[in-house]
């Protein structure tokens, strides 16, 4: 007690000027501690959850383009699965008769008549059976074009091999007249083609 009695008695005879100087020294070095103590590791810990922010923002958004990329691969497999599901619709069960789907084309006012459908011998292969047709069809040039048409559409692979066409009146006459009965009127052409159809194996 005498001690805090005795410093300030001698506070009382320091000069104002000397008084105000340990103020500002006092002052400045009580600033010092908080700032270093209190203030500055506050600051670096707003630094670090400033970095933390921005990476969590970088990361959001990262998962916002993953999240937009996905959508679109998401539509591209739905039209995708839709083409699957058109082209699966078309593969052949190995149940369908040709002769009949070009008969049926034939007969729906194609304004076409098939003079003669051939099975040819069958080809296997490895993951398919391939099935060669040859016809003839008499009629004209844009009935013909509607009829191929037809058969291209037809719930079954076919596809188209060698065509002739030939005139009706280019035809030797003894053709013509055994084919008086079965020839349309209006009928220019002799379409003659060979078509494959395919069976998947089992």
């Amino acid at each position: 007690m005498e001690q805090l009695i005795s410093l300030y008695e001698r506070w009382l005879h320091v000069p104002r000027w000397q008084k105000w100087i340990l103020i500002l020294i006092f002052g400045f070095l009580l600033t010092a501690l908080i700032y270093y103590f209190q203030i500055l590791p506050l600051k670096e810990e707003l630094n670090r959850k400033n970095k933390e922010i921005e990476s969590l923002t970088l990361t959001v958004n990262r998962l916002k383009i993953v999240e937009k990329r996905r959508q679109l691969l998401v539509k591209e497999l739905e039209s995708l699965n839709k083409q699957i599901e058109q082209i699966e619709s078309r593969l052949p069960t190995g149940k369908e008769d040709v002769s009949q789907i070009i008969k049926s084309i034939t007969d729906a006012d194609s304004g076409m008549v098939v003079k003669l459908i051939e099975r040819q011998k069958e080809k296997r292969h490895r993951y398919y059976i391939e099935f060669p047709y040859k016809v003839e069809l008499i009629g004209n040039y844009p009935d013909f074009i509607k009829w191929c048409e037809k058969l291209s559409k037809a719930n079954r692979i076919i596809n188209f091999g060698d065509m002739k066409i030939e005139s009706i009146y280019s035809l030797k006459r003894d053709w013509q007249k055994s084919q008086r009965n079965f020839i349309p009127r209006g009928s220019t052409i002799k379409a003659t083609l060979k078509i494959k159809a395919f069976t998947l194996t089992e």
